[in-house]
């Protein structure tokens, strides 16, 4: 070990730094490897949370010690993948999540008897709330919905009774937008659910503050919007919408916008029209009129034969008589009035542009652009869509661009080997292969040198022990030994034996270079040990002497 520690002080503070500096990164990243070996895979359990809703839910998973990992600010709630169905129906089952609402659920609990009126009029009108609110996010585009109640309250002995007001504030995911029917089925909707509640007593706000329907306002055959401008984005809205929804039939979903600029008129026009058919004579009245006259002469001469009763008819005398019929027939010359009044607006000319996707290409291939007969016949159909009129100056723009966010094709389920395999599989099996080729890296780069190292020194101490032992006795061999002291030979001897059974000679220079008490101790064998503590004892003035030609050598 005191080589080991020596062998490290050899190295130098620099390269001491820069091993602890890798040692501790590899430290690290095992750690951290094994860490995550021992987590499940997780998966999404509910995504766009309510602060309140995800609080709830992980108390719930709190109690039942289930691990969870949060994302996305806290909206989202990662659980282990094979706990995901169970603590959905778990979940549900509590009415999680709720939505940041309260429904009828709220009448569940038991504290009937002690609420008051109040309470369970408050308790009324929250679960209305949220019922409607959690049934206006279930239509397409809506990520969260608020619905605010205003019903009115009757005071005794009183005849007059409010009316009933609601407000709506709409989150919409993404960039979606409703348009004015989805706004005006919302409304109806609110209104139908709520008694004497009107749709004109109903307000809709979304997030971006944009008014979607404005309160006191009459629904008319229109939809909601009622001015001129909301009618004219009304009308480009659903004219670009039919046509997104005619082209992505065939060329995919998200892989075209439809934009449409309208200039329509707004003016109120009365116009009288009559015209007259020189033709169509009609006959308007028929006046016929007749007049006869008759003139005849009398005789007026006074005779006896005259005033006798039962006079005789006298001859007739000669007279005159005269007729006239007069027709006079009126005619009516045909004439057409007609009275018109426009009320509605006139669209005076359409703008259209269309942006197409690149048609999509197999795997591994770049999307190709569409030719100009693909262009052309998509063209076609948009003029037929909006109701192209050339002479109005409509204009209608086609254009292949690649999309940047163009809807990718549905991937082909992950597989490794052939096995269905998921994704997480695959982050669990590349994490093992992982820790296993670090692991591998930290025994060949790190723990190999340091132990070769040490093994090196270990050799070079004892090599330079054994040079220590040896070097003594050659030195005291050259020394002339004393006259009758055959014990000095002896012990001369024994001191060059201690070494040379166990290393073989080496040169003076690089044994006194390794020399090292400090290494030399612990080192020698027992039984040397006590074999020179016995010469010592036999022959103490011999051992003085060699002690002592030891040190004027080195001297």
């Amino acid at each position: 070990m005191n080589a080991l520690f020596a062998g490290l002080k050899t190295l130098g503070p620099v390269r001491l730094a820069a091993l602890g500096a890798v040692g501790i990164a590899v430290l690290g990243v095992i750690v951290f490897l094994a860490a995550r070996a021992g987590q499940p895979p997780m998966a999404l359990l509910y995504g766009e949370l309510d602060q309140r809703d995800a609080a709830q839910i992980v108390a719930a998973l709190e109690r039942q010690r289930i691990p969870y990992r949060l994302g996305g600010n806290g909206t989202q709630i990662m659980v282990p993948t094979d706990q995901v169905p169970r603590l959905r129906l778990s979940l549900a089952s509590e009415g999680l999540p709720a939505g940041g609402s309260v429904g009828y659920e709220i009448f569940d609990r038991a504290d009937g008897l002690t609420a008051s009126s109040f309470q369970q009029n408050m308790n009324h009108l929250r679960a209305l709330e949220g019922e409607l609110a959690r049934t206006i996010r279930s239509i397409h585009g809506v990520r969260a919905a608020r619905v605010h109640l205003v019903l009115p309250r009757r005071d005794p002995f009183s005849r007059r009774e409010g009316e009933a007001q609601a407000s709506i504030v709409l989150t919409m995911a993404g960039v979606q937008r409703l348009d004015r029917e989805q706004v005006q089925a919302i409304v109806h909707l609110v209104a139908a659910a709520v008694p004497g509640l009107k749709p004109q007593h109903i307000s809709v706000v979304d997030n971006r503050g944009s008014l979607l329907a404005r309160s006191g306002q009459a629904v008319g055959e229109m939809g909601l919007a009622l001015n001129a401008e909301e009618m004219r984005r009304a009308h480009e809205i659903r004219l670009g919408r039919a046509i997104e929804e005619m082209l992505e039939r065939t060329l995919g979903v998200g892989r075209v916008r439809a934009e449409v600029a309208a200039e329509m008129d707004f003016d109120r026009v009365t116009e009288s029209r009559e015209s007259f058919d020189p033709d169509q004579q009609v006959a308007r009245s028929v006046q016929t009129v007749t007049e006869e006259s008759r003139t005849t002469e009398r005789n007026d001469n006074v005779t006896v034969g005259n005033n006798l009763p039962n006079p005789q008819p006298q001859q007739a005398q000669a007279g005159s008589q005269e007729s006239r019929t007069e027709e006079t027939t009126n005619y009516e010359i045909g004439r057409i009035t007609r009275q018109i009044v426009r009320d509605t607006p006139m669209v005076r000319r359409l703008s259209v542009a269309v942006l197409v996707d690149h048609a999509p290409a197999g795997p591994g291939e770049e999307p190709r652009a569409r030719t100009p007969e693909e262009i052309e016949r998509i063209a076609t159909l948009v003029r037929s869509a909006v109701g192209f009129n050339a002479e109005r100056g409509d204009r209608v723009e086609v254009v292949n661009l690649r999309f940047a966010d163009a809807a990718a094709a549905p991937a082909e389920p992950e597989t490794l080997f052939g096995l269905p395999i998921g994704r997480a599989e695959i982050v669990r099996v590349v994490e093992t292969v992982v820790f296993g080729i670090v692991a591998l890296l930290a025994l060949l780069l790190v723990a190999r040198p340091l132990a070769g190292r040490a093994l090196e020194r270990i050799g070079q101490a004892e090599a330079g022990g054994g040079a220590a032992l040896a070097g003594p006795s050659e030195g005291i061999a050259a020394l002339p030994a004393p006259a009758g002291a055959p014990a000095l030979v002896e012990a001369q001897a024994g001191m060059a034996a201690l070494a040379a059974p166990s290393y073989p000679p080496r040169p003076v220079e690089e044994r006194e270079s390794m020399i090292n008490i400090a290494q030399i101790e612990g080192q020698m064998r027992a039984s040397s040990i006590r074999r020179v503590a016995e010469l010592a004892e036999k022959h103490p003035e011999e051992a003085v002497s060699v002690v002592r030609g030891w040190m004027a050598q080195e001297g």
